[in-house]
């Protein structure tokens, strides 16, 4: 269904074909990034064509059990100031701008480089790459060889994830359902998280869905994907027809941080 297909068709490329992207796809591509630069003053983007030279420096050092994602593209996401609220706003816009591009019939994959070294990062980005964690690569995945399997990780069941009231209180089934909000928080589950951690807890107090990030030692990671499921949350909504936007009020909730609520 719809729900699951919004997911699935996000799913990461690592490898990818030669082929560059072409160069009226590439300037469309410039044009979502200064839209979305406009929209938050403390995160920017910028778009590396030659790919080889970015892949060729970041071997052995980014990329999935050391192996370095090679693509034509790559697209770099820079917070200035890397406070909690902006942080999350970083894994919001990234991955706002990744279904742009995914909607341009690319195929892309998200690439950790927060544990790169200063000299590398300069070596790529310039003078003030230091700050520069997170990257997009892109182009034209290779098709998979037939019967190859699909890496699947274990998800929470819903009912470890949305609560009722408060965190902790069980939430029935047919709660859910009776607010047509099952499909969102079943789908929602398969979003991406940085070791699989699925940070995510939602409280259904009653028409309002408060959002919840649980605390570990790598909060900054946590926040770039509480960001991404946000986003996700929000276009899922669009499908039943609910258009509206998570209202964010970071702030300490014990073992978790409060994010923000969202009215249906």
């Amino acid at each position: 269904m719809l729900m699951t297909n919004f997911l699935q068709k996000r799913k990461s490329v690592r490898n990818f074909k030669n082929d560059i992207v072409p160069r009226d796809v590439l300037e469309n591509i410039k044009l979502l990034m200064d839209e979305l630069d406009r929209e938050e003053s403390d995160i920017s983007f910028s778009l590396y064509e030659n790919g080889k030279i970015v892949a060729e420096r970041l071997k052995g050092k980014a990329g999935y059990a050391g192996v370095m994602i090679e693509a034509p593209h790559y697209i770099a996401l820079d917070i200035s100031d890397d406070k909690p609220l902006n942080i999350l706003k970083g894994g919001y816009c990234l991955e706002k701008l990744n279904t742009k591009i995914v909607d341009l019939d690319l195929d892309t994959c998200w690439i950790t480089v927060d544990e790169v070294d200063e000299a590398t990062k300069k070596s790529i980005f310039g003078e003030n790459g230091t700050k520069i964690n997170y990257l997009i690569a892109f182009g034209y995945g290779q098709k998979k060889k037939l019967f190859d399997p699909e890496v699947t990780s274990s998800r929470l069941d819903v009912n470890e994830i949305v609560f009722s009231e408060n965190l902790g209180e069980p939430i029935s089934i047919e709660t859910l359902e009776n607010y047509g909000i099952f499909d969102v928080f079943s789908s929602v589950r398969y979003a991406p998280s940085h070791k699989n951690f699925q940070p995510w807890r939602f409280v259904l107090k009653g028409t309002d869905v408060e959002a919840y990030m649980v605390k570990s030692d790598e909060d900054d990671r946590s926040l770039i994907d509480m960001g991404v499921v946000l986003f996700y949350m929000e276009e899922m909504l669009k499908t039943i027809g609910i258009n509206k936007k998570w209202t964010i009020d970071l702030k300490d909730a014990g073992k978790y941080y409060y994010i923000g609520s969202f009215t249906l």
